[in-house]
């Protein structure tokens, strides 16, 4: 195997890893903090209850910096080097700066919700705008992006007419910005699956 196998290996194992880290830590709240109904309560009350709010927050600051080397090295990988280029990475700054300020300043400050509200929006539209910049490049990985970034906002929205809480919602998109992620680290074998069912 050469380097440059070994490097993607790794960076396929790095993306699997990082994006388990969140459900193995929710599974950990919801055991240790069981008396809360995740159906009825907001994620963030993981990060002001003291059995779990130091992993919680703890989980969510390295959470935003893995999906923010990630999304990087999609934008050049993926070689975007234009005025949409620079705004996806404003974006997608932007957007992570509020997803470790979610984590930083906890829901006992009202702020709490701006940065968690500006993470959600700023995240779903900066992956629109890299599947969008894609579409007459790669055509797959652009239209996959597209319609993941419509699930990011579409089911977390549905999820809020079913459940009394935001735990759920929350979830939902955060499972959708993680397929993204495992799309786009397994963009090959992700490609001739779609080729394989004639997409």
């Amino acid at each position: 195997m050469n380097m440059r196998k070994k490097i993607l290996k790794i960076k396929k194992i790095h993306s699997l890893l990082s994006s388990t880290l969140f459900f193995i830590v929710l599974l950990f709240c919801i055991y240790n903090v069981s008396e809360l109904d995740i159906q009825n309560i907001s994620l963030s009350q993981y990060g002001i209850d003291s059995r779990t709010s130091i992993i919680w927050n703890i989980s969510l600051f390295i959470l935003g910096l893995l999906l923010y080397i990630q999304s990087l090295k999609n934008i050049f990988r993926y070689h975007i080097h234009d005025k949409i280029s620079s705004n996806l990475t404003v974006i997608f700054t932007i957007s992570t700066v509020f997803l470790l300020l979610t984590a930083l300043v906890d829901m006992n400050y009202k702020i709490h919700n701006f940065f968690a509200v500006s993470y959600f929006i700023g995240y779903t539209v900066s992956i629109f705008l890299f599947g969008f910049k894609l579409l007459k490049t790669d055509f797959r990985i652009g239209i996959s992006s597209i319609i993941i970034s419509i699930a990011c906002l579409i089911i977390p929205i549905f999820g809020i007419t079913i459940f009394n809480g935001l735990a759920i919602p929350e979830v939902l998109h955060t499972t959708c910005i993680l397929i993204w992620v495992i799309i786009l680290s397994f963009d090959s074998e992700y490609k001739n699956l779609l080729k394989s069912i004639g997409f």
